[in-house]
């Protein structure tokens, strides 16, 4: 397993852009918008602006239920009132969205997400950003940081940027960036003190240096979150408050699931350690059984998102994929035999009660932003969670944990306006959420047919 994660964090921290240089874009070339994304309409500064969702049926999320024929009001970047359509008083000035037969739902949350790697043209950064938005994700945790992203996390929050609000990791915590204790307490300060969200821990790190790291990031008030390195462990991890565990990490470990079926003692009782401790997990079910190699090469060759993405890009995600199968001591029925005890393993800290965060690692190998949500639907619903489970571990559930930066995840008054409007009810079906009728982000309403005509266009670029 050592291996394993090893292999992972270096495909995380290659170049996945086609156009990646050794420094960061320019002032004035951050500043450029994309010739695609001038096919959007222009509009107003969010705040200055109103829209009424009208006669449209509404999925709170602070329950499994649907209130029928509401009328939502927006103003700025704010849900200011929801109420039945018969009820409500739409402002003359505000911009109809007509909802009839539709489905409003918050925006979803991407809780282990990536930006572009350093050296991106701001034209790659503003195609993955879009990706993300087109498919209703309008929230961002990056698990990856390197300079210049806090930049980017402010330029989207000033308008300045079309992207889903970012909150954002720093450089990562490893075994090859911190060797002492004091070196992870100087660089647990020092990216609090750069304005960092949170700590990204990545395999390697020894257990003094986790608990140097850990003990600065509790004085200094930071989370930390990620990977489970192995002189660690999940137990330890757990006891030092780590506040998520992604990818799962550390569970099959633990439960001996690389070499057989989980034991059953052990599953029952760290599921309920993981619940009683609060640890949130983010399972991201699809991309692991890509770095296992689990999954299958031709299916994945043949997703229709990628023409979304650059040729030499997915090139590269084949090439990575091939030498991985090629690799001697590469054990397909050791990989398929994690794949199965992953999805068990999910079912049982659902049933359990523990509490899970939606991702999906994108992008990165075959994850491709926003898209990528479709791919982890049904590994989760393999598990035995509900489409309501499901779309709350993606919704109201992200708006708990990150609940001091803002409100959002749920539609109700006072909540951030991050809405996505779908053609039929989600909780009958998750595939309508594909081709949303139009996506809301901060306010700023993207309509399902300019959605579409960037999508075309850059299905047609490809460099």
């Amino acid at each position: 397993m050592r291996s394993l994660v090893l292999t992972f964090a270096l495909i995380v921290l290659s170049p996945l852009s086609a156009t990646a240089a050794p420094s960061a874009p320019s002032a004035a070339d951050r500043a450029s918008i994309h010739p695609v994304l001038r096919l959007l309409p222009r509009e107003p500064a969010a705040s200055a602006g109103r829209t009424a969702f009208v006669d449209v049926n509404v999925l709170p999320m602070d329950a499994e239920r649907v209130l029928m024929r509401q009328t939502v009001l927006v103003e700025g970047d704010r849900i200011t009132a929801i109420g039945p359509v018969a009820d409500l008083a739409i402002p003359a000035d505000a911009r109809r969205i007509d909802g009839a037969g539709r489905f409003l739902l918050p925006g979803l949350g991407e809780m282990h997400g990536h930006n572009p790697p350093v050296g991106s043209t701001t034209e790659y950064v503003q195609r993955i950003y879009f990706l993300f938005l087109s498919n209703g994700v309008t929230t961002v945790r990056g698990m990856l940081g390197w300079p210049g992203q806090l930049e980017l996390r402010q330029q989207v929050r000033d308008g300045r940027l079309l992207g889903p609000t970012l909150l954002l990791a720093g450089p990562s915590f490893s075994g090859a960036s911190v060797a002492s204790p004091q070196a992870a307490t100087l660089r647990v300060e020092e990216q609090k003190r750069e304005g960092w969200d949170l700590l990204k821990v990545h395999p390697g790190v020894k257990r003094e240096v986790y608990d140097a790291m850990a003990h600065a990031a509790d004085r200094l008030g930071i989370r930390f979150s990620g990977h489970i390195p192995l002189e660690v462990g999940l137990d330890y991890a757990i006891e030092r408050r780590q506040e998520t565990v992604d990818h799962l990490d550390g569970y099959i470990e633990l439960l001996g699931g690389d070499r057989g079926p989980l034991d059953p003692a052990g599953l029952a009782a760290i599921v309920q350690r993981t619940r009683e401790t609060n640890t949130w997990v983010v399972p991201t079910m699809a991309l692991w059984e890509t770095i296992i190699g689990a999954a299958d090469l031709p299916s994945m060759l043949a997703y229709p998102e990628l023409r979304y993405l650059p040729t030499i890009e997915i090139e590269r995600w084949r090439a990575s994929y091939e030498r991985r199968l090629a690799d001697p001591k590469f054990d397909r029925a050791r990989a398929q035999r994690i794949a199965e005890n992953r999805v068990v393993l999910l079912k049982a800290l659902a049933d359990g009660g523990a509490r899970i965060l939606f991702g999906t690692d994108a992008p990165q190998q075959f994850s491709v932003p926003g898209f990528s949500i479709h791919r982890e639907f049904p590994l989760m619903l393999a598990a035995g969670m509900s489409r309501y489970d499901i779309l709350r571990s993606a919704t109201r559930t992200v708006g708990e944990h990150l609940a001091e930066t803002d409100r959002f995840g749920v539609i109700a008054p006072g909540a951030r306006a991050d809405l996505v409007l779908v053609r039929a009810n989600p909780l009958a079906n998750l595939a309508h959420l594909r081709e949303p009728a139009g996506v809301m982000v901060r306010g700023r309403w993207l309509a399902g047919d300019d959605i579409a005509q960037v999508l075309a266009a850059y299905a047609e670029r490809r460099d």
